[in-house]
């Protein structure tokens, strides 16, 4: 994401996610708002061709010119990451559940609780659905910070560890948090080349096309360099398929499960070469992971497919994890001349 050393922007991945079902007048209530505020949107929401809302351009947008500018009026302080996690929470649900806030048309377009599904809601039933600790670990540690902050009795330890292990941990010498609209209605492409600009001076955060983008065709915005077992546990979705698949971060020879991790420094995604005994060592700990998952029993019953969303989405990420395992370990054994069987 490219962000100016005195801005952090976030998706706030508790209210705000992709593919939801928004009511179109709310939204365009939201972009009337912008605009009386002195802010621009040359963008509307539509369905894209894979039957999900998305932002498209209302008349060709030149590389360097802005899809939408935003007024400082419209972007939400929502504290510091100096301050405990709980200040950007607490400052959030105030907004959303006054019925005189001054930012009524950006909360409107907020998807309801039960639209958008990711660590900080994930229903406990589905946890063991993950088959991944640390990620069972991470939601379990979100109920309980969430229960803890409802109750008014937080663990400061815990804290740190919820912190520690989000995106929200960055290094810009000013970390502030803000909640701004418009670019986050745009969907999530990991190569995407819009970006936004620094907000160190002036009454304008303006969000750019980094290439042309003709009248018509869908804005994308990148949420960083993520995996889909990352997307799915912050975000509640899974990115498009690629080819090659990538490792779950999880499963990835870079992950460091006690370390802060940040898009900036995400795992390499070259390809592991080196001396026999390194790829040797690196083929069996991924055949160890295989193997556990293939053996790893769901803890739910069989749903039939298109009936329970969560768990189509769970038993898709299984499926796109092992598929990305098979497929680096089949490169490793040709490199190897190993044709042992999985």
């Amino acid at each position: 994401m490219r962000f100016g050393p005195w801005l952090t922007v976030i998706l706030l991945s508790v209210i705000i996610g992709r593919g939801s079902a928004q009511d179109l007048d709310a939204i365009e209530g939201l972009f009337k708002w912008v605009r009386d505020l002195g802010g621009e949107v040359n963008a509307e929401v539509k369905q894209n061709s894979n039957g999900v809302r998305g932002l498209f351009a209302t008349k060709d947008i030149p590389e360097g010119q802005y899809i939408a500018s935003i007024p400082a009026a419209a972007i939400m302080n929502a504290g510091s990451l100096n301050d405990s996690f709980a200040v950007p929470t607490l400052i959030t649900l105030r907004e959303l559940k006054n019925p005189y806030s001054r930012f009524k048309p950006y909360v409107a377009i907020w998807p309801r609780p039960d639209e958008v599904i990711n660590s900080c809601n994930f229903p406990t039933e589905y946890i063991g659905m993950l088959k991944m600790p640390y990620w069972e670990k991470n939601v379990n540690e979100w109920s309980e910070h969430i229960g803890h902050l409802l109750t008014g009795d937080l663990d400061a330890e815990l804290e740190y560890t919820i912190k520690s292990s989000t995106r929200y941990v960055l290094t810009h010498r000013r970390r502030r948090l803000l909640m701004a609209p418009i670019f986050d209605l745009a969907n999530h492409d990991r190569s995407c080349t819009t970006y936004l600009t620094p907000y160190e001076s002036g009454n304008m955060l303006h969000f750019v096309a980094g290439s042309d983008i003709k009248q018509g065709e869908e804005v994308c915005y990148s949420y960083g360099n993520m995996r889909d077992d990352y997307a799915l546990i912050h975000y509640g979705f899974l990115p498009d398929l690629e080819d090659p698949p990538r490792l779950a971060l999880v499963d990835h020879r870079d992950f460091k499960p006690d370390s802060p991790y940040t898009h900036e420094e995400a795992p390499d995604d070259v390809p592991l070469e080196g001396e026999p005994e390194v790829l040797r060592a690196e083929l069996q700990r991924l055949r160890n992971i295989h193997d556990e998952l293939k053996a790893t029993p769901d803890t739910m019953p069989p749903r039939p497919p298109g009936e329970d969303y969560l768990y189509d989405t769970l038993k898709e990420l299984e499926r796109r994890r092992l598929n990305a395992l098979s497929n680096e370990i089949q490169r490793l054994s040709f490199l190897l001349n190993d044709r042992t069987e999985l």
